[in-house]
């Protein structure tokens, strides 16, 4: 089933596109302000982003760049009352994959998310990678070796690199997991990865494939089942 997050901060009408999005056969999240929107994407999978450029404390603009950055795979679909025409050009430079002005009629909502998921869903691979990110639970599994519990940012560390497929630079890894750039902050990211290879080895009695980048981001060196 298609995974969507609504950011969007009137909440009646969200709850009217969430409604009718259900009753189309989508699963469906609101949230009310970014905050909300990356607390959301860096718990769990969305195959979709519809996004409001009026969000209470994060301009949609500044939002669009970071979400594709971050979930280069996530369809994102920007829905808002801006008809400027300077508007819809900079929102599909940024990254947004369609911009749609309201009010816009619910089915052919419907119709552009279908259409975006058609081009957006990434391909099975024929033979699953080994290594699975649960979810719920948040844990590790690499298959025949065992499943290992991981801490909350662990968990966010990994979930941001497994959603992409280019190295992750550390700011934006930082920014993704809530946290501002800053050298204390850095040093912990280099705590947590020490930690989390130190983790996954004892563990499963494998090292983590996870390499680190020149100029400071990390990269998974295997794809990751997310699931």
């Amino acid at each position: 089933m298609t995974k969507i997050i609504f950011a969007e901060d009137n909440r009646s009408y969200a709850e009217d596109v969430a409604d009718f999005l259900a009753e189309a056969g989508y699963a469906i999240e609101i949230a009310a302000s970014a905050s909300e929107l990356w607390n959301a994407l860096s718990k769990g999978h969305f195959d979709v982003v519809l996004l409001d450029l009026g969000l209470p404390d994060e301009d949609g603009f500044h939002v669009i760049p970071q979400l594709r950055k971050l979930y280069p795979d996530t369809g994102l679909i920007v829905l808002t009352a801006r008809v400027a025409t300077d508007n819809r050009i900079q929102g599909l430079r940024l990254g947004a994959d369609c911009y749609l002005t309201k009010p816009i009629k619910f089915p052919e909502l419907a119709a552009q998310i279908e259409a975006l998921c058609r081009r957006v869903r990434p391909k099975l691979d024929k033979e699953p990678s080994a290594w699975v990110l649960k979810i719920t639970g948040r844990q590790l599994e690499l298959k025949g070796k065992g499943i290992v519990a991981l801490t909350e940012k662990e968990f966010d560390f990994l979930h941001l690199l497994a959603q992409n497929k280019q190295p992750v630079p550390r700011k934006s890894l930082l920014f993704g997991m809530g946290e501002k750039f800053d050298p204390e902050v850095t040093g912990k990211m280099d705590m947590l990865v020490y930690r989390l290879r130190k983790k996954v080895q004892t563990s499963l009695g494998e090292e983590l494939p996870l390499r680190s980048e020149y100029g400071g981001g990390y990269a998974l060196s295997v794809p990751f089942q997310i699931v």
